[in-house]
C-alpha cells in the first residue's frame, strides 16, 4: 500500500528518518513512551492472538483421549470441538464494540483472564463432558474479546505510515496459528494426555496476560460513540446461526431442524442487522464503508484467503493420515513446512504493496492461490508427500501476498478511533473463511466420494457396504480391516485403491471449484480496487468519519 512520506525515506539518513517517524507519531496523539516500545508491543500482541490461534485448533487431536477418558457421548464431542468458534465468531463486532468504548487493553486482558482460567480448570478438574463444553465456551468468549483488541491496539501503537509492517507480522501469527496449534497438539499428546492441549492454552495465557500488563498501553475512542447493544445483539444472532449452519450442515443434512433454524436465525439476523446499522446513528459496522473498494475488495479477500487456509489445513489433515497412512503426532510435524512462508515472508509484503500498489499485490496473491489450487487438483492416490506439499506451498505463497495489504487496507478504511470496527470485521470474515472453506470443499469431497465409491462396495454386504458409503474414514478405518480376515489382503488392496479414487476424484472437483473462486476474486479485485495513485482518495483520515462522496 502506497504510504504518506514513504517516498522521502531514500534520501534520508537514520537521524532524519527516526526523528520523521516521531513526527508522524506526536501527529497522530501517539505518545513517545507508547512508540518507542511499538514493536515489543506488537510482540506482546502477538504471544496473546497466538494463544487464541492455539486454542482453536488443537482439539480435533485431543478428542479421542478426552472421549476415552471421560465417556463423553458424540454429542458432546462436537460441542466441545464448536462451541468455541461458535462463540468466539459471533462476539467479535461486540467485542470490538466495548473496546473501542470502555477500553482496548482492559477489554483484552479482561479476555484473556476468560480464556485462561477455564483453560486451567479444564487441564487439571474437568471431569466431564458438561464440564469441557462449559469451558470451552467461556474460552470462546475471551478469545472474542481478545482477537480484535490486539490488532486494534497495534492499530494505535504505529502512525498509518508505518503500521503496514506491524499488521504484516499480526497476520503471518494468524495465519500461522491454525497450523501451529495442530503441531503443538500432536508434539505434546505424544507425551502426555488430552489435559495437556489445555494446559498448552493456560501457559500461553499466562505469559501473554503478564506481558500485556507490562508492556502494552490503554486506548480508547476519545470521541466516547455509544456502543450499538442491539446492533451487537442482531449481529451475534447472525453470526451464531450462520456458523452452526456451515458447520453442522454439510455432515448433519440441511433439512435438519437444528440446522434449519439455524439458516433461519442467519438470515433474520443478519438481515436486521444490515437494516438497523443503516438507520442507527452510531452503529456496530458502519454500512458505508462498504461504498469503499478499499474495504469491500480487502474483506472479500480476506475471506477468500483465509477459506484457502481452513480448506487446506482440513484436507491435509485427512490426506496425511488416510492417503499416505500418517499417525497422528507424523502427521502434525508433516505441517510444520507450511507454516514457514506465512510467518518469515508476510514482513516483506508491505516493501512489494507499496511499491506496485495493493491492487495488483491481493489481484497477484489471489491469482496464485488459484494456481496452487489447480496444481492440487492433480493430486491422486500415487501422489506422495512433496507432491502434496508443493502445490500447497503455491497456496499459502498466495495467501502470503493477500493478507498483509488486505488487513491493512480493512483497518486503514475505517477512523482510528473506531479501531475495533475494523478489526472485528477483519477477524469476522477471517472466520467465516475458515468456515465455509472447510464446508465447501467438505461436501464437494463428500458428493465426490458418495458419486465414485459404488465400484468399490459392489461385493460387500449391506451392513459393510453401508459403513463404507457413510464416509471414507469409515471405509480404510472400519471396513478394510474386516475385509482382510473375511477375503485376504488382495481383496482388500482393491477395495482400499477403488475407495481413495472415490475420495481422491471429489478433492480434485474441490480442488477446482476453489481455484475457480479465487480466479473470480481475483478478477473482481483488480477491477474494484483503486490503483495505487488512488489509495489515498479512499483511506480514512485518523478521526474521520467515513465519506462517501469519496466512493
Amino acid at each position: 500500500m502506497s504510504q504518506p512520506g514513504a517516498s522521502a525515506t531514500t534520501a534520508e539518513s537514520k537521524p532524519q528518518r527516526r526523528q520523521r517517524q516521531l513526527d508522524e507519531a506526536v501527529a497522530e496523539g501517539i505518545s513517545l513512551d507508547v512508540f518507542r516500545r511499538r514493536w515489543i508491543i506488537v510482540a506482546a500482541m502477538c504471544t496473546s492472538l497466538l494463544a487464541v490461534m492455539l486454542a482453536n485448533s488443537s482439539m480435533n487431536l485431543a478428542l479421542p483421549g478426552m472421549t476415552s477418558d471421560l465417556r463423553i457421548t458424540q454429542a458432546e464431542q462436537t460441542w466441545v470441538v464448536d462451541l468455541f468458534s461458535l462463540v468466539f465468531a459471533a462476539l467479535l463486532f461486540t467485542a470490538g464494540a466495548i473496546g473501542d468504548r470502555y477500553g482496548r487493553k482492559l477489554v483484552l486482558q479482561v479476555g484473556m483472564v476468560l480464556f485462561t482460567v477455564p483453560s486451567l480448570y479444564a487441564g487439571l478438574i474437568a471431569d466431564s463432558g458438561i464440564e469441557l463444553i462449559v469451558a470451552r465456551g467461556v474460552m470462546g468468549i475471551g478469545a472474542a474479546m481478545v482477537m480484535p483488541s490486539t490488532l486494534s491496539i497495534i492499530n494505535t501503537t504505529f502512525p498509518r505510515s508505518q503500521r503496514a509492517g506491524a499488521i504484516a507480522v499480526w497476520t503471518g501469527v494468524a495465519g500461522a496459528g491454525a497450523g501451529l496449534g495442530t503441531v503443538f497438539s500432536g508434539v505434546l499428546l505424544e507425551f502426555w494426555n488430552w489435559r495437556s492441549a489445555f494446559l498448552m492454552s493456560v501457559a500461553f495465557g499466562v505469559v501473554a496476560f503478564v506481558a500485556n500488563q507490562i508492556l502494552s498501553h490503554e486506548s480508547k475512542d476519545e470521541k466516547r460513540t455509544p456502543i450499538d447493544w442491539f446492533g451487537g445483539l442482531l449481529s451475534t444472532v447472525g453470526i451464531l446461526g450462520l456458523v452452526y449452519a456451515i458447520i453442522e450442515g454439510p455432515h448433519d443434512g440441511w433439512t435438519r431442524p437444528g440446522v434449519l433454524v439455524a439458516v433461519a436465525a442467519a438470515i433474520a439476523g443478519i438481515g436486521l442487522f444490515i437494516w438497523w446499522e443503516r438507520r442507527t446513528p452510531h452503529p456496530m459496522l458502519d454500512m458505508k464503508l462498504f461504498r469503499n473498494p478499499l474495504f469491500s475488495s480487502s474483506s472479500a479477500a480476506v475471506t477468500i484467503a483465509f477459506f484457502a487456509l481452513g480448506g487446506s489445513f482440513f484436507l491435509l489433515a485427512q490426506l496425511f493420515q488416510l492417503v499416505l497412512e500418517y499417525g497422528e503426532l507424523q502427521s502434525a510435524l508433516a505441517t510444520l513446512p507450511i507454516m514457514l512462508p506465512m510467518l518469515l515472508l508476510s514482513p516483506l509484503v508491505p516493501r512489494v504493496a507499496a511499491a506496485i500498489g495493493s491492487r495488483f499485490t491481493v489481484g497477484l496473491g489471489l491469482v496464485i492461490i488459484a494456481t496452487g489450487f489447480l496444481l492440487c487438483s492433480t493430486w491422486d492416490g500415487d501422489t506422495g508427500y512433496w507432491g502434496i506439499l508443493l502445490p500447497l506451498f503455491v497456496v499459502i505463497f498466495g495467501m502470503v501476498f493477500v493478507m498483509p495489504p488486505a488487513t491493512n487496507l480493512i483497518i486503514a478504511s475505517v477512523p482510528k478511533n473506531r479501531s475495533g470496527m475494523g478489526s472485528a470485521m477483519n477477524d469476522t470474515v477471517r472466520e467465516l473463511g475458515v468456515s465455509i472453506g472447510i464446508a465447501v470443499l467438505g461436501s464437494l469431497i463428500a458428493r465426490g466420494y458418495s458419486n465414485g465409491i459404488g465400484e468399490a462396495t459392489g461385493g460387500l454386504q449391506q451392513e459393510a457396504a453401508a459403513a463404507a458409503e457413510s464416509s471414507f474414514p469409515a471405509a480404510v478405518q472400519g471396513v478394510a480391516p474386516a475385509l482382510e480376515q473375511q477375503a485376504g489382503p488382495a481383496v482388500t488392496e482393491r477395495f482400499v485403491d477403488l475407495a481413495t479414487d472415490a475420495w481422491m476424484t471429489g478433492m480434485n472437483w474441490a480442488m477446482l471449484a476453489a481455484a475457480g473462486l479465487a480466479a473470480v476474486a481475483a478478477i473482481g479485485t483488480l477491477i474494484a480496487m483503486p490503483s495505487k495513485r488512488r489509495e489515498p482518495e479512499f483511506i480514512i483520515a485518523p478521526q474521520d468519519t467515513p465519506q462517501p462522496a469519496h466512493v
